[in-house]
């Protein structure tokens, strides 16, 4: 189904960083079929798609930022308060950390 990992997986208010099938079947869970039908993935290479590998409409460098820091700030990372843009390159680099 999905080719190359790692992939940023979003919904409506989650994202994980995902290293195989397993991990995006675990985020998929318990997700009603109308918020996997809203499920994207950052692939490695910049491209969102849907989970059927679609294209669908890149989120912009400063709602990738929110997203990202919102979910390290749940994580219990500090110091993210100046992080305003990322790149798709950037995000994996937080998120690997």
């Amino acid at each position: 189904m999905h080719s190359s990992f790692p992939k940023i997986i979003f919904s409506d208010h989650e994202l994980a960083l995902v290293e195989d099938e397993a991990d995006i079947e675990s985020f998929l869970y318990g997700l009603s079929k109308e918020q996997q039908q809203e499920t994207m993935l950052l692939l490695a290479t910049g491209h969102y798609v849907n989970l059927q590998e679609e294209s669908v409409k890149a989120l912009t460098d400063i709602e990738l930022a929110n997203r990202v820091t919102e979910h390290l700030a749940q994580e219990g990372v500090c110091c993210l308060s100046k992080v305003t843009r990322l790149t798709p390159t950037q995000a994996f680099a937080m998120l690997a950390d």
